[in-house]
């Protein structure tokens, strides 16, 4: 495979949710809201708020997840007609990708609750799952009929499904793009019941509209409204608050909240991932790579095999590159046919970096039709570049300008759009845009930077 020059001023920039999803942590939040301005409480001291229960590493999470997979293929091998019994099999198996991304696991859980349903009366069945499933793997489509049975069940649903299927909702309009939508969603969830799950909504929403500070403040809330805290939840709220500080820039602070992450769930290769990605950008690259090859070693995950691929490629070392470029591409070859929506953004990413520019612009399309919102656009935007269609990237991120989208991300990737048509002014117009939201988005480690930009 032709291993390709990313985009200029790519890399760095490109997240969910890889996430999985915020629809996955539960229901709704608590907040009090005048137009758009947020009216908030002091500051929250995360330190300072106590653990309930739950695993204390990623390897007795795992176990635990391992135990709940097994015990739903029990289930299912002996009352299979029971759609609750598919249910909670689906759940296990999705439990389980969320700790280590499988799409093995997430295929099996989409046969189950297809099982489900079928075996489901009418007006009843896994509905709220499949809704979540399918937002997990990014088909938006067959939501809204989920959530519609939810939510006029003959036996009405508690406030906590009701939140959720609210707060899905607004997870559609913002992957569609709809984001005054999204945030009006979102705030009705909140009103029917409190929980962390839409402070986490609301707070991605906030950083991928630049508010920054919001974004910390929420992700802090949801922590403190929490009574159910377990280690894995507040190394997610670690990882998220460090994602936050590296979209605006703030490396040192980003990598204080990964530590905190690590040290509260140790084990965990995402969180590990990021950590040593920081490594990389101060500049240790050969401390890096073993980094990322230990976490291959556990946990084969094709988004830290290229990142390994392209921090060999900074080393000038295009053997290292080769070999493993083809190893991820490989990977992600099986994903694109094994659930196609849920793989088209990485996949995408792996192309314009290490692959085939030809190939990323058709992924980055197909990425557009499941998704067309902001984080799509940015990287349509790239594809175009790498096949040199200046014109075309620059009229696209023009019009996700004239939304609420603000990240540095679309101003890098404006600037040199017009860098390439020749209108420097312009070009240096959207530059300091984007050093406005982030003062290193144009610093020559950014393209080191491969977890966290989503």
């Amino acid at each position: 495979m032709p291993v390709a020059k990313s985009a200029p001023g790519f890399r760095g920039w490109a997240l969910p949710l890889s996430v999985m999803t915020a629809g996955l942590i539960v229901a709704s939040a608590t907040w009090f809201w005048s137009s758009m301005t947020i009216v908030r409480a002091p500051p929250i001291n995360l330190d300072g708020l106590h653990l309930s229960y739950g695993p204390k590493d990623f390897p007795a999470a795992l176990l635990l997840a391992n135990n709940a997979v097994a015990l739903g293929e029990e289930r299912v091998a002996y009352r299979g007609q029971d759609w609750l019994n598919q249910e909670v099999y689906a759940r296990a198996l999705m439990g389980r990708a969320r700790l280590a991304p499988s799409f093995d696991d997430l295929a099996t859980a989409g046969v189950a609750l297809a099982k489900g349903k079928a075996a489901a009366i009418a007006g009843s069945g896994p509905m709220l799952t499949d809704a979540v499933y399918n937002l997990t793997v990014h088909r938006l489509a067959p939501i809204s009929a989920d959530l519609a049975i939810v939510e006029h069940a003959a036996v009405p649903a508690d406030p906590g499904d009701l939140a959720e299927a609210k707060a899905l909702r607004g997870d559609v309009a913002f992957f569609r793009g709809d984001y005054a939508k999204a945030i009006g969603l979102y705030r009705a969830s909140a009103q029917i019941s409190n929980g962390p799950g839409t402070l986490f909504r609301i707070a991605q929403w906030q950083k991928k509209t630049g508010r920054f500070d919001d974004a910390m403040a929420s992700f802090a809330q949801a922590a403190a409204i929490n009574d159910r805290r377990t280690p894995q939840f507040m190394a997610n709220v670690y990882l998220q608050s460090g994602v936050v500080d590296l979209e605006r820039g703030n490396w040192p602070a980003a990598e204080t909240w990964f530590r905190k992450a690590d040290r509260m769930f140790p084990g965990y290769w995402l969180t590990e991932a990021h950590l040593v990605q920081m490594w990389a950008l101060r500049g240790h690259l050969a401390q890096a790579a073993q980094g990322y090859r230990r976490i291959i070693a556990r946990s084969p995950q094709p988004d830290v095999i290229d990142a390994l691929a392209a921090l060999y490629r900074a080393q000038g070392n295009s053997a290292a590159t080769r070999q493993w470029a083809a190893r991820s591409q490989a990977i992600w070859a099986k994903r694109l046919k094994s659930l196609p929506e849920a793989a088209y953004g990485h996949a995408l990413e792996h192309e314009l970096v290490l692959g085939d520019p030809a190939t990323a612009l058709t992924l980055a399309r197909q990425n557009m039709v499941a998704r067309p919102y902001g984080d799509s656009i940015t990287m349509l935007g790239w594809a175009l570049l790498a096949n040199n269609r200046p014109a075309e990237a620059r009229d696209l991120i023009e019009a996700l300008n004239r939304t609420e989208w603000r990240t540095a991300q679309q101003y890098v990737a404006l600037s040199q759009a017009y860098a390439m048509l020749g209108d420097g002014d312009r070009s240096a117009t959207a530059r300091d845009a984007a050093l406005t939201i982030n003062p290193r988005a144009f610093d020559p480690a950014a393209p080191l930077i491969w977890f966290g930009h989503h």
